[in-house]
């Protein structure tokens, strides 16, 4: 491992022992290395072919070299192209390459040459590593879970204390939407459908943002800096809005239908159709301005982003219904 390299990144967790060969060196040469250094190999599923100056030419994984003949070069049964990451390269991104590409190990490349190679060890901890985080963040437990084999493993106490702080928002949450709902009293005794349709918004809108957000958490992670958040917004809002047209005209429908009442019908539709949008919005500026705090955005899919989306669909829901009704 390389201190000089940021902690979550290809040169930090790249290896230095690994097989080396030669454009003209035959199989039987390089298996016979192979042989004589193979307790110090940290990893054995390639062979990496570089020249005088240490760049990397071309990659031999060691199942075509046990069934290719010994006296066969090694340039003639090479890849020429291959899968390769910088130093600074982000584990997550180098673990998705290898899940992409369906490759063992990735070389780590500078200038074109060699530096190590991020072994399948290194990929398979990244990948856990990752996975724990995101259960742990997206249940609203603090991160210091991780520090225990299992929940049994956890003190009563302090079990406790990991789910608490989450809940005791979630139940200010509930109280700022109680009584938002509260100062519609009067709307909701004129056109009760409307308080029928209250858990379907907060449900689709937060099933939504969910969807926006865990998605967006592993573009994140995956793609990192060369992300491009404007593009991103974009395309985004734009699936928001459809599957809210989408939506909103179904639930048109069913109000026409079920209870034939045109008009809340169409209020309800539009009302849905403009949560569904905003939740939209709001999910992601959540995730991205947590990962701009230099904090894991996984954070940011969690009961943190589904209070504020909940709340928020809920207000909006009411002010949209109230504003239509007026205007109409």
């Amino acid at each position: 491992m390389n201190n000089n390299y940021a902690c979550n990144s290809a040169g930090r967790k790249m290896i230095s022992m690994f097989p080396l060969a030669k454009q003209n060196e035959t199989i039987s040469s390089v298996l016979a290395r192979i042989r004589r250094k193979g307790s110090e190999l940290k990893t054995v599923s390639y062979v990496y072919v570089i020249n005088s100056e240490g760049k990397l030419e071309g990659v031999v994984a060691i199942k075509k070299i046990l069934s290719s003949d010994k006296k066969t070069k090694i340039k003639d049964i090479m890849i020429k192209s291959f899968i390769s990451v910088s130093p600074e390269t982000s584990c997550e991104k180098t673990a998705d390459l290898a899940i992409k590409h369906n490759i063992k190990a990735v070389p780590v490349v500078k200038k074109g040459k060699l530096l190590g190679v991020v072994n399948t060890d290194a990929i398979l901890t990244t990948l856990n590593n990752a996975l724990r985080d995101d259960v742990i963040h997206f249940a609203g437990i603090h991160k210091s879970y991780l520090n225990y084999e299992n929940t049994l493993k956890v003190p009563f106490f302090e079990g406790v204390m990991h789910r608490l702080p989450w809940l005791l928002i979630g139940l200010a949450g509930i109280t700022i939407t109680a009584f938002f709902i509260s100062t519609f009293e009067e709307l909701l005794q004129e056109h009760i459908l409307i308080a029928f349709f209250i858990p379907a918004i907060v449900y689709m809108s937060g099933a939504l943002g969910a969807q926006h957000q865990t998605l967006f958490v592993r573009d994140i992670a995956v793609l990192g800096k060369e992300l491009d958040i404007k593009h991103y917004f974009l395309k985004v809002m734009s699936i928001g809005l459809t599957l809210g047209i989408i939506i909103g005209s179904l639930v048109f429908l069913i109000i026409s239908l079920i209870w034939n009442d045109f008009f809340i019908a169409c209020v309800i539709g539009i009302s849905m159709m403009i949560t569904f949008i905003v939740s939209s919005f709001t999910s992601l500026t959540i995730t991205y301005l947590i990962n701009k705090s230099r904090t894991d955005p996984a954070l940011g899919s969690g009961p943190f982003a589904t209070i504020i989306s909940d709340v928020s669909s809920v207000i909006i829901y009411f002010i949209v219904v109230s504003s239509l009704l007026s205007i109409i």
